[in-house]
């Protein structure tokens, strides 16, 4: 089974087609969004911010789809994922033989974006979901990196990401765990542990990430 990744979508609907053409030439049919729906100039306007979710999900409706919020969606986003049926925040879905993990938001950020959650609130809610899962392996989806890694690095090598989502892969070790959130790590990937961690990076510069599971997992980032 092949699923493309795609996160920081930020408005850019002809990304969104490049997407689909890429998935339909490579005979995918299924997608996990890692959030940022909206762009710079409407993601503070909740109607506005909603509206660019729906336009997303309405682009990708012949797909099979699961979608966790990033930072800059309204946390209203996950009633529109439940009216689409692609909810994955907050959720377990099993595929296979393996359990995928879903928790949207980021930490707090300087810009006041609409979706941040405090480590704390992140750490308990994957620590619940984790005791959850009955599969032997699970990959994590979500929008913010793990602490101090090659994916949550800004162009000034300041790290960025969750010191919690650090503290859960280290304790817990999932096979995969997808991010996005810091553009400037996009395409990278690390090691905690075991556990791979991948930065999809943003579909506005046409960053994607392709799941392949079938018995090993393996995820291949690249730039359409």
């Amino acid at each position: 089974m092949k699923i493309i990744c795609i996160a920081d979508i930020h408005g850019n609907r002809e990304a969104i087609k490049n997407v689909k053409e890429f998935a339909i030439s490579r005979g995918i049919e299924r997608f996990i969004i890692l959030g940022d729906f909206p762009g710079y100039e409407s993601f503070k306007d909740e109607g506005e911010n909603l509206e660019e979710i729906k336009d997303v999900l309405n682009m990708l409706k012949n797909f099979k789809v699961l979608a966790i919020p990033g930072n800059c969606d309204h946390p209203r986003a996950v009633d529109v994922f439940n009216e689409f049926n692609v909810n994955l925040h907050e959720k377990i879905i099993v595929m296979d033989d393996l359990s995928l993990v879903g928790l949207g938001g980021s930490t707090p950020t300087p810009f006041g974006t609409p979706f941040e959650i405090g480590e704390e609130e992140i750490y308990n809610k994957l620590k619940k979901l984790i005791e959850s899962v009955e599969t032997d392996r699970f990959i994590l989806a979500l929008h913010n990196p793990p602490f101090n890694t090659e994916c949550d690095a800004t162009a000034d090598g300041v790290h960025i990401g969750s010191i919690s989502i650090r503290k859960i892969v280290e304790e817990f070790q999932p096979s995969l765990v997808l991010s996005s959130h810091v553009h400037e790590s996009g395409g990278k990937t690390d090691k905690i542990g075991n556990s791979v961690i991948a930065n999809i990076g943003p579909l506005m510069h046409n960053r994607i990430g392709i799941l392949d599971i079938n018995g090993d997992i393996k995820i291949e980032l690249m730039k359409i």
